[in-house]
Parts: structure tokens; C-alpha cells; sequence
């Protein structure tokens, strides 16, 4: 039997899904992004940090449980190294695909970090002291800029920004002012890489496709590059709730399957993998 070809990245990269509002595509983005890289071979750890609890739907997993079994507990006063780590009902592929669900519990974190020295450093110390062997972190964003989103712009190495055809273009400029701003008050050094940013269901209507260059117009006059989009498909619904949250499990020949190559593409040449001897 032939041996199957596996990739590494150059270093551990920590990508975090931003968004500054709930709705906007980044759990599919990131579930997406971070499956096929498992494809390939790599070890993914998916940490949800939002409130919705959808990435437990998104993987079939139970949503209902103690703040130590979730992401929560990377924020405990006392966390001993010891990630609860879960994972798909969906398996895993060739490298690895694990989780750290969110969801209800996140929403005691964000009310307890202001209360903490060095609030925006907690979840990227913890790493710190506790490396895991990881080779790509996500990083599944808040729906606001709130005390969650400091803390994963702190960790991040990399940022990918989900841009659904409803958002507002003043939105756009305000989350980009937001990154640069904050990048340099807590002098992250070296600074995340900003990818760009991903229209997300996309339709084919010509107001559609017009209302995406201006994003993309928007994108440009920032020196921000934009990926093409990912259509817009019922079938990514139909997927996570049936708890087969990538389409590429759910309807493999499906044309937007495809949509997520070019995106990929550039993120392996940014996150330098390379096959392993």
C-alpha cells in the first residue's frame, strides 16, 4: 500500500476567524479551512470562543456541558495544562481535527476577564506554558469585539476575515481599524499576518455580484487582499445540523466544495507547508 503524502507548516499558526457581528459564515469558514488542512495531514485544534454553542452543532457533539469540559476552562485561574479537548462525531481524517466547544459558559468568561491583570494574555500564556502539538489552532471568533476578541487577537498568528454579501461596508472598516489598532496598543511583536477577507455566501444575482466588488473596493483602499467568495448553498445548513459540518463530508461533489480551494491555495503558501520527508 502506498504511503500517503503528509504536510507541516514551517511553525505552529494560531488563525483567527474575525468578525465583528454573529451570522457571518466564520464557524463554516473555519470548519472548512481547518477539515481540509487535516486532510493533509496536520493536527487542527478548532477552539470555539463564541457564545452560540454552534461549533458542538456544527461536529454533533453535546453542547450542554461544565465550563471545565469546555473552552472555558483555558481561562480558569487554576488551568493545569489538562485542554478538553473533543472530538466530531463526524471522526477524523488523515492528520487530526479535535475541538474545544463554547457556547453559554463563554458568557461568564467575558463578564470575569475584566476583572484580571492582563486579561488579553491569559488564553496565549496558557498555551505558552502548556504547548500542545498542534499544528494549526482556529480560533472561532466572538460575534462582538468584546473581551474574547482581544484575547485571540493576542494569540493569533494569522487573520482571516468572513464577509457575507449582507454586511455593511462601514462595518468592514471599522473591525480592520479595530485589528491595526489594537495590534499596536497591546505591541504584539511580530504582528498577525491579515490574510484577507472571504465574501461568504455569495449568491449569483447581479446586485449581489456588484455589492461584492464593493467589498472587495473596500478591502483594496485598505491594502487588505480578498479571497473569492464561497456561494451561498442550503446544503451547508443541511450539513450541520446534521452534525457533518464540512460539505466535503456531507456532499463531497458539491460545486461549493470547490470554492475553498483558492483559499487553501494561498494559505498554504502563507503558512509555508510543505510535505514531510
Amino acid at each position: 500500500m502506498p504511503k500517503i503524502k503528509t504536510f507541516k507548516p514551517a511553525r505552529q499558526i494560531v488563525l483567527w476567524i474575525a468578525a465583528n457581528a454573529g451570522g457571518v459564515g466564520k464557524t463554516t469558514l473555519g470548519i472548512h479551512i481547518g477539515y481540509r488542512f487535516a486532510q493533509l495531514g496536520l493536527k487542527v485544534l478548532f477552539i470555539d470562543l463564541d457564545t452560540n454553542g454552534s461549533l458542538a452543532r456544527f461536529c454533533g457533539l453535546d453542547s450542554d456541558l461544565k465550563p471545565a469540559l469546555t473552552t472555558a476552562a483555558l481561562f480558569d485561574r487554576n488551568f493545569d495544562g489538562n485542554y478538553p479537548i473533543f472530538t466530531p462525531e463526524w471522526g477524523n481524517p488523515q492528520g487530526c481535527f479535535d475541538t474545544c466547544l463554547g457556547g453559554d459558559v463563554m458568557l461568564g468568561v467575558a463578564l470575569d476577564l475584566p476583572t484580571r491583570t492582563g486579561r488579553e494574555l491569559i488564553l496565549k500564556k496558557a498555551f505558552k506554558k502548556y504547548p500542545t502539538n498542534y499544528d494549526l489552532i482556529i480560533l472561532d471568533s466572538p460575534a462582538s469585539l468584546d473581551v474574547l476578541s482581544y484575547a485571540a487577537l493576542a494569540m493569533a498568528t494569522h487573520i482571516l476575515i468572513p464577509l457575507p454579501m449582507s454586511i455593511k461596508l462601514s462595518g468592514i472598516d471599522s473591525l480592520l481599524k479595530w485589528i491595526r489598532m489594537e495590534t499596536e496598543a497591546l505591541d504584539l511583536n511580530p504582528p498577525p499576518t491579515l490574510l484577507g477577507g472571504v465574501p461568504m455566501r455569495v449568491a449569483t444575482s447581479a446586485d449581489q455580484q456588484a455589492f461584492g466588488q464593493e467589498i472587495s473596493d473596500v478591502l483594496d483602499g485598505q491594502s487588505v487582499p480578498c479571497f473569492p467568495g464561497v456561494r451561498f448553498s442550503t446544503e451547508f445548513e443541511n450539513a450541520s445540523n446534521r452534525g457533518m459540518a464540512p460539505l466535503y463530508l456531507y456532499r463531497p461533489k458539491h460545486p461549493a466544495c470547490k470554492d475553498f480551494d483558492p483559499i487553501i491555495a494561498e494559505l498554504t503558501r502563507s503558512f509555508q507547508v510543505a510535505p514531510v520527508s
